[in-house]
């Protein structure tokens, strides 16, 4: 497959309240699309389960991104090409104060995926934090795709754990590398 390259500048800004509801929206289609990638076994659990969830519980949910982007506890950043959102990154608020930070979320509208949009937000996080000394973040088990660009951006796998609330397993990462060779990745 031939890797599309996006030529518009990918901006961040922090996200604001009227945000919420397009970022909810993005951040819904990129997860649902991930659920594609889930193993046969996993998505036979799904489908058996009484109700079944869609992904973590507040995936689309518009008040709970209100409160993020409103949290003294992170900063919501939206990726933007020219005015669209077409993303977003959600990281703890303490980044300096511990020299270590979470990637909450980031996720990128899947027809704007596998253009560089991802790469490009990471690099901005890190030029925005750069006092933290390790980053950590997470994404299902089972997507491969997700796991191997952490992976290309300096990301080495920790464990897999059952979080609360999901049927899928978390796959986690971490990356302390130096900030110089972060960004020339």
């Amino acid at each position: 497959m031939t890797k599309r390259v996006e030529t518009r500048p990918v901006r961040l800004e922090v996200a604001k309240p009227e945000d919420a509801g397009r970022l909810a929206i993005v951040q819904g289609r990129a997860f649902l699309t991930e659920i594609g990638f889930a193993p046969p076994e996993d998505q036979r659990r799904l489908r058996e389960l009484p109700d079944p969830p869609l992904g973590p519980p507040d995936i689309m949910d518009v008040k709970q991104t209100v409160e993020w982007i409103q949290s003294p506890e992170c900063v919501y950043y939206k990726i933007l090409l020219g005015i669209f959102i077409v993303g977003g990154v959600l990281v703890a608020a303490d980044a300096e104060k511990y020299h270590m930070e979470n990637f909450w979320r980031i996720f990128v509208e899947p027809m704007y995926q596998d253009r560089g949009i991802g790469e490009e937000a990471i690099r901005q996080i890190y030029r925005l934090h750069p006092n933290v000394k390790r980053w950590r973040l997470g994404t299902p088990e089972f997507h491969t795709k997700n796991r191997h660009f952490y992976e290309r951006m300096g990301f080495t796998f920790l464990e897999t754990w059952q979080p609360e609330h999901t049927w899928f397993r978390s796959a986690e990462y971490e990356n302390v590398l130096p900030q110089d060779e972060r960004l020339k990745l």
